[in-house]
């Protein structure tokens, strides 16, 4: 019988886990954090003591034997998300885990099935689902505002500096460069907004000058969905001043009836809005944190029983696109995504 409050056992306990914190410090009537996990025990300790937690463990196996976690929450490297995922499905518990939901579809795949099997919910972090930006750009789109989506063009830009020691310099561990660490983000939210992307061209840049010599840092997409839009998708984790710039993630959306980009606000012109009158208008958007609403729906999907907004099978979908892409880069040609 679960508590009241979901019980969350945090596995993870480095960079992105501070925003999910963020998540459960703000929803106190959903979670109560009661177990923190690290292999570096002081990144454990130092975010149990922010959200109150009162177990410490370095073995997140530990973790999973308890019956007082109801779900756990996973902000490792790429390559573990399977691994625990799968381990926390068979123990019973609700998982939430960081995109990419993994490196290698047979690995997403099991996550799905271990989770389907023992009645839990799996959910990926694709936080940008939950930005009100992008919630009311779907809302526009699907209202027909801007009638049928022909192009769409997308944007990540960032300045990432780690040691050579970190995990995301290394494709045995991160599974590749700027696409998977980030861009799988705006190739998330490409196919909520445009449809199922079904072939991909790509190119790809190592810059071991400023990142790693093993993964990209900045590449270049191209994308046919199914209904026979074009996207472009633009990747750098070497953009100097992002992201304080206006363009750190952005996005253009061109339909037959009207367009909208995301330029320092969200800007929309169309046929069907009197007061655009052929120029783009901004619309105003609530001040939310998208990290605290993707927690808040892991909660809510695990209360109900609803599958979530970013399910295991809509985060191996945008896996799958990123992993076509990679072998499009090798082959030099287009390259269908896999269903």
């Amino acid at each position: 019988m679960m508590a009241e409050r979901i019980r969350i056992g945090l596995i993870g306990c480095g960079g992105i886990s501070r925003a999910h914190a963020r998540g459960y410090l703000q929803s106190p009537d959903l979670f109560e954090v009661v177990a923190c996990c690290d292999e570096r025990r002081e990144l454990a300790e130092e975010r149990a003591q922010q959200l109150n937690a009162p177990v410490v463990t370095t073995d997140y196996r530990e973790l999973l034997r308890r019956d007082d976690v109801d779900a756990v929450d996973i902000c490792l490297p790429h390559h573990l998300h399977a691994e625990v995922a799968i381990a926390a499905a068979e123990a019973g518990k609700h998982v939430l885990v960081e995109k990419p939901i993994a490196t290698t579809l047979p690995d997403a795949d099991a996550m799905i099935a271990a989770a389907e099997k023992a009645g839990v919910v799996l959910m990926v972090a694709h936080n940008e689902r939950y930005m009100p930006v992008y919630r009311k750009a779907k809302e526009l789109v699907g209202q027909g505002v801007l009638g049928r989506i022909f192009l769409a063009r997308a944007d990540h830009n960032q300045f990432v500096r780690v040691n050579d020691r970190h995990w995301l310099w290394h494709k045995a561990s991160a599974g590749g460069g700027v696409l998977i660490g980030s861009g799988i983000h705006r190739v998330d939210i490409l196919r909520w907004l445009v449809g199922e992307v079904v072939r991909v061209w790509h190119r790809q840049l190592i810059v071991p000058e400023r990142f790693s010599d093993e993964v990209e840092a900045a590449s270049v997409t191209i994308l046919e969905f199914a209904d026979g839009a074009l996207g472009e998708l633009t990747c750098n984790w070497s953009a100097y001043a992002a992201p304080s710039a206006p363009w750190y993630e952005l996005l253009w959306l061109y339909g037959t009836d009207g367009s909208l980009h995301n330029v320092g606000g969200l800007f929309v012109a169309s046929e069907h809005l009197p007061e655009s009158a052929g120029k783009h208008v901004q619309l105003p958007l609530p001040d939310e944190d998208s990290f605290v609403n993707e927690i808040r729906h892991f909660g809510e999907c695990i209360k109900t029983g609803q599958t979530p907004l970013t399910s295991g099978r809509e985060g191996r979908k945008s896996l799958a696109v990123v992993l076509a892409a990679y072998q499009a880069a090798e082959t030099g040609e287009g390259v269908p995504v896999p269903p």
